[in-house]
C-alpha cells in the first residue's frame, strides 16, 4: 500500500532534519535521565528526547547507524534498567536490561506480578467456573487459555468485557483475540506486560481441581513497517510529569543492527481449588 502524500512529505521534511551533522548526542544518557528525574532538569530531557528522535528519524529512512549511536541506544535501554529500579518497575527494568544483555534466552518472572493483577485474579474465577462446568459436562479441559474461542465468547467471560469494566482499575479482556489487558492503575505490570494470555492447566481428582496458571509472552516490539505513524510508543515517565517518547520502532530495529534480541518470559503459579 502506498503512503499518503502527506505522510511521506513529513517524513522528508524529518529527513532534511535528521540527517545533518548532529553535535549534541548525548553520551551519557543514563545521567541525563537521572539528572531529568531528580533535578527535573528541562535541558537534560529535552536533549535525551531530541536525541531518541532524531535517531528513529534514521531508523524510519534504514540509515546506517554509527557504532557510536548503536552504543547509545544500548545505553538507553540500561537507563531505562536504573529508571525501573527506582521507580518500582523491577520487572520492566528486568525486560530491559534483558533485551540488550540476554542474547535472546527465555526468563522467569516473579508469578506475583500477574498473580496480584486484578484482571488475572478475575480471569482466574471465570475459567474456573469454565473449566467445572466442563468437568460436569463431560467434556475436555486439560489446557484451557483464554484465547480459546470457546472461552471468551461464552457466558462466562461476560464479566471481564471492557462495557462491564473500568479499564483503568480493573482491566479486561480483548474480544478478538482473548489477550487480557492489565488494569492502567498497575505500573509494575503495565510498563512490564500490558497485554497477555493465560493458560490454565489443569487435572481433576475427585473432589479438587490442580490448576498450573502460566503466562508466556514474547518481548518484543512493531517495526516501522506497522507502525508508520508512531501509533506504537513506550512513555517512560520523568519527574513533573513528563514522559520521554521512545517509538517501538526505533526499539525493533535494534535487533536489525544487531543490538537486541527478543526474548521469550514466563511467569507461573498453582492453585488447588474445588468448584463452587
Amino acid at each position: 500500500m502506498t503512503a499518503p502524500k502527506k505522510t511521506l512529505e513529513q517524513v522528508a521534511q524529518k529527513a532534511s532534519i535528521c540527517l545533518k551533522d548532529r553535535e549534541n548526542i548525548p553520551t551519557a544518557p543514563l545521567w541525563h535521565m537521572g539528572k531529568a528525574y531528580v533535578f527535573s532538569s528541562n535541558d537534560s530531557f529535552d536533549l535525551v528526547q531530541n536525541t531518541i528522535d532524531y535517531l528513529a528519524c534514521k531508523a524510519k529512512l534504514g540509515r546506517a547507524f554509527t557504532e557510536d549511536e548503536k552504543e547509545l541506544l544500548v545505553n538507553l535501554y540500561e537507563a531505562l534498567w536504573w529508571g525501573g529500579k527506582i521507580k518500582g518497575t523491577p520487572e520492566a527494568a528486568t525486560l530491559a536490561n534483558h533485551y540488550v544483555h540476554g542474547n535472546g534466552k527465555e526468563i522467569r518472572l516473579d508469578p506475583s506480578i500477574y498473580r496480584d493483577s486484578v484482571i488475572v485474579q478475575d480471569a482466574m474465577v471465570c475459567l474456573k467456573k469454565y473449566i467445572a462446568d466442563r468437568q460436569a459436562k463431560g467434556k475436555t479441559f486439560s489446557i484451557i487459555k483464554t484465547t480459546d474461542a470457546d472461552f471468551r465468547l461464552s457466558k462466562f467471560a461476560d464479566p471481564l468485557r471492557l462495557g462491564r469494566r473500568n479499564q483503568n482499575t480493573q482491566g479486561n479482556i480483548v474480544a478478538k483475540d482473548g489477550a487480557l489487558k492489565t488494569e492502567e492503575i498497575n505500573r509494575r505490570l503495565k510498563f512490564a506486560d500490558n497485554r497477555f494470555h493465560l493458560v490454565a492447566s489443569t487435572s481433576y481428582t475427585k473432589p479438587t481441581f490442580f490448576t498450573r496458571w502460566s503466562v508466556d509472552s514474547l518481548y518484543d516490539f512493531v517495526d516501522y513497517a506497522e507502525n508508520k505513524d508512531d501509533q506504537h510508543i513506550t512513555r517512560i515517565p520523568m519527574d513533573g510529569g513528563r514522559n520521554l517518547i521512545l517509538p517501538d520502532g526505533l526499539s525493533s530495529h535494534m535487533e536489525k543492527i544487531g543490538i537486541a534480541k527478543r526474548f521469550w518470559h514466563r511467569a507461573e503459579w498453582h492453585e488447588q481449588w474445588r468448584a463452587a
